[in-house]
């Protein structure tokens, strides 16, 4: 269907490509080229961290201010550690690649080409709306400091104690007395660390969507060709074919080795992501508690609820797209256990029949993608995530 040159062109890949390569993640590059894109993408993403940890150790004057840069501070966190991790496994991320290189080049008919392009196609679907989501809850946050900018008076008095002007900036940041002198600097500062958090935040995450898809579409494959053995036979089949003529069994056996690869593919994404998804879902469930509780708190007034709730329902549907591709994935590792028990296996000889049964041992552990070895991801454990964010929203609720 690709040549190897053309697969990352096709439109199945290029969208976490183009944010990949901007980002300096992408491994085909050269290691000069990912620099230069890579040092300033992370410095804007990380130093906006410095002065809003300083706004939040020296200048927050009650709880309210607290609970409203706080959020703030834990997003930064996660999406530079994001970029990060991925730059540091830059060599698992070429081996997936690889990987799905290999996988393109393998397929044999036509049907399992239509397979695998459904799956990447989903997959396209996903990131693209993804992408666009991701980019209109940045504008939608940028929106209250631009009208703010635009309509206030430029020569208010901003200082430590004033937050009028601070207020007209995207986070609340830090820089002492000189806030009122540099603010449009500083606006470019932090500017540039939204633009930042989102191309990193897309890029770690379009990959994950579509290494997903990928390994979803490559059981989904092996479960078609296991269903399909046995089917042109009859109760007159010889259970002891010669080995050399007996097709069931090498189609089997192709079968199990494209399993043994599938799933090696999967602990490869377990092993790049499982670090990320624990830093993310344990800061994500914290700050998405406070931005909760500033939606409630501020029902009243329309004009400072957008961000919060812009945060909010980011931080909502950035963990239910983790949990949901990683359910995904969970199902789809058990296709062929049902389509060795829907195919007809009794139709087949005995050393077939041996090689259904390593098959059907091995998908007796689905693979599963975790938080740090300690959560397995699912769509039940999405439930209890919430649950937790729940919690933390009653509690903080309470110091109201």
């Amino acid at each position: 269907m690709f040549d190897k040159k053309d697969i990352w062109n096709s439109r199945y890949y290029i969208i976490p490509k183009v944010y990949l390569t901007i980002s300096g993640i992408w491994p085909y590059d050269r290691l000069r080229d990912r620099c230069i894109r890579f040092v300033p993408m992370f410095t804007f993403c990380f130093s906006i961290l410095i002065p809003q940890l300083l706004y939040v150790l020296t200048a927050t004057m009650d709880l309210d201010d607290i609970f409203e840069s706080v959020p703030s501070v834990l997003i930064s966190i996660v999406f530079s550690y994001k970029i990060a991790s991925m730059m540091l496994n830059s060599k698992n991320i070429k081996s997936c690649l690889k990987m799905i290189e290999e996988d393109w080049l393998s397929l044999k008919t036509d049907v399992e080409k239509t397979i695998l392009a459904r799956h990447s196609e989903y997959g396209q679907h996903l990131t693209t709306f993804y992408a666009v989501f991701m980019h209109m809850t940045a504008f939608f946050y940028l929106l209250k400091p631009v009208i703010l900018t635009l309509l206030e008076d430029n020569t208010a008095n901003v200082t430590k104690s004033s937050i009028s002007g601070a207020s007209k900036l995207p986070f609340h940041v830090e820089y002492g007395e000189k806030l009122d002198q540099y603010f449009y600097p500083i606006t470019i500062h932090c500017y540039l660390g939204v633009f930042a958090h989102v191309f990193c935040t897309l890029a770690v995450d379009t990959l994950y969507y579509t290494l997903i898809q990928h390994a979803c579409g490559m059981f989904s494959i092996v479960g078609h060709i296991l269903e399909d053995i046995g089917k042109d036979n009859d109760a007159n089949f010889h259970m002891k074919l010669d080995k050399i003529k007996d097709v069931d069994y090498h189609k089997a056996l192709d079968c199990l080795r494209r399993h043994l690869h599938v799933i090696e593919f999967a602990e490869l994404i377990e092993s790049t992501f499982t670090n990320i998804f624990l830093i993310s879902i344990s800061l994500n469930m914290i700050a998405g508690s406070i931005c909760g509780i500033r939606v409630m708190m501020n029902l009243s007034n329309m004009r400072d609820i957008a961000a919060p709730l812009a945060i909010y329902v980011a931080q909502l549907t950035h963990l239910f797209l983790q949990f949901w591709q990683a359910q995904f994935l969970l199902d789809y590792s058990i296709v062929p256990y049902e389509s060795i028990c829907k195919g007809k296996w009794y139709y087949t000889s005995e050393r077939c029949r041996k090689i259904f049964l390593l098959i059907m041992n091995r998908t007796m552990s689905p693979c599963t993608l975790t938080a740090g070895k300690i959560v397995t991801l699912s769509i039940e454990s999405f439930g209890t995530v919430l649950k937790t964010s729940m919690s933390y929203f009653t509690v903080l609720r309470s110091f109201q």
